[in-house]
């Protein structure tokens, strides 16, 4: 059993690192997709900023008709700002002066605009490249912008405002462009979604698979504990068969003995006794787990039925009820009942040192929560918390004369009832068995 805890805890462990670090990839992965679509949505922006300006170039005016639906406004400018052509939202001027040239997003209209200026050298001025029909520094395929009738070679003197290699220092012209991007947005709206909830997602997932896991290692406890009672069965069997007889000669030999040597080895004969009582009893209780552990249930009045058995108890013990459990019934075997009634007593008479001779055992009757409880007290040396389940395990037992099989079958007797049997600290020293069974049978 401890290896298998083991290794359910390293099992444990393993998934959740596991866990967690998909849940930080996801998240990565999510940032990255994210990053992708801006990267793409700009391209495509600048792309067909390009389109546009090259089919200028070589046809002198463009089909509206034509253009992407995506695309609100488009316009090129000469190097005053003014407008060559023009369309949708693209401004009726620009300052090229003032302007900065680089993408903008308008999230509120889901919108990307994009300036460029040409003719400008130094850091900062944008322009597209060869690939995409324009030379760098503004050039559009090696010719300048030369006002509304299309383009001129460029300038390869020393005049003022150019360089020895032909290069403006100041603009030669601009290009405006407004495209739609909402589909954009949506997809950005989806990601951001999707990466605050991918932990929650990989949370709920993890949670599922550990509750998996632990059914499954519930049941293969069951499956276990299964095959422990059809072991003990079959076990049962053969010590019914094999000790009935050999007890039966035992007894017949202990009384004659006690008639031919009366008082002379009267206490020998009475240890004989006893053990040959322990054997029965074992042989007796094994043999009980071959049973209906619901047996024969009956209505029983529970106030009734304790009041009936604590004078029958073999030890002293004291017995309250709340007024509200007085009328309380449960569906129970009344000789099921009442053997785990006197194991929780036996029990707590024998929690205490031997030489303890108050030895108290109280039984309290009362109602919690729609149920019928049965306590049983005692102030003896208490269970060790490790042990308190592990008591309830087949043939487990800490006691020198202890079958270990009480507790197993009345907790399958109670359990088989619908009802629950725990074992608890009590306040001040000792230990408390609570029997809580369902109110309202009626047999």
């Amino acid at each position: 059993m401890k290896a298998s805890s083991r290794e359910t805890r390293f099992t444990v462990a393993a998934f959740l690192v596991l866990f967690v670090g998909l849940g930080i990839l996801s998240v990565f992965l999510l940032a990255g997709e994210s990053n992708r679509a801006r990267i793409l949505v700009e391209y495509e922006t600048d792309r067909a900023a390009s389109t546009l300006a090259e089919t200028y170039r070589a046809e002198g005016s463009l089909d509206q008709e034509k253009l992407d639906p995506r695309i609100r406004g488009f316009g090129l400018y000469n190097p005053d700002g003014q407008p060559l052509i023009r369309t949708g939202n693209s401004p009726a001027a620009l300052d090229l002066e003032s302007a900065r040239p680089g993408f903008s997003y308008d999230a509120a209209r889901g919108v990307l605009t994009l300036q460029r200026i040409f003719g400008m050298s130094g850091p900062g001025m944008m322009g597209p490249g060869p690939e995409r029909g324009m030379m760098g520094g503004g050039m559009m395929n090696g010719r300048a912008w030369d006002g509304p009738g299309g383009f001129r070679p460029p300038r390869r003197s020393g005049r003022l405002g150019a360089t020895p290699g032909g290069m403006f220092h100041g603009p030669a012209g601009a290009l405006f462009l407004s495209m739609d991007i909402s589909a954009y947005y949506r997809s950005q709206t989806v990601y951001r979604a999707a990466a605050v909830a991918a932990p929650f997602g990989v949370a709920g997932f993890a949670s599922v698979f550990l509750f998996l896991l632990f059914s499954n290692a519930r049941h293969r406890r069951r499956a276990q504990e299964q095959e422990t009672l059809a072991r003990l069965g079959e076990s049962a069997r053969t010590l019914a068969h094999e000790i009935r007889n050999p007890l039966g000669s035992i007894r017949i030999q202990t009384g004659l003995l006690r008639k031919k040597m009366p008082g002379t080895a009267s206490a020998q004969l009475d240890a004989i006794d006893e053990e040959v009582e322990r054997l029965s009893l074992l042989s007796r209780r094994a043999a009980d787990f071959l049973k209906n552990p619901q047996g024969s249930p009956q209505r029983l009045v529970l106030h009734e039925f304790l009041s009936d058995l604590v004078p029958r108890l073999p030890a002293p013990v004291a017995y309250e009820a709340s007024d509200d459990a007085r009328g309380s019934t449960v569906s129970f075997d009344g000789e099921l009942l009442r053997s785990v009634v006197e194991n929780l007593v036996r029990n707590a008479q024998e929690s205490y040192p031997e030489h303890d001779g108050g030895r108290g055992v109280e039984i309290s009757l009362f109602r919690e929560k729609g149920s019928a409880v049965i306590a049983v007290r005692d102030r003896g040396k208490g269970i060790p918390p490790e042990l308190t389940e592990k008591v309830f395990d087949p043939f487990f037992t800490d006691k020198v004369h202890g079958s270990g099989v009480g507790l197993s079958l009345s907790r399958r007797f109670i359990e088989a009832a619908g009802g629950t049997l725990v074992l608890q600290p009590r306040h001040g020293g000792g230990t408390e068995a609570r029997v809580t069974l369902p109110e309202g049978g009626t047999g």
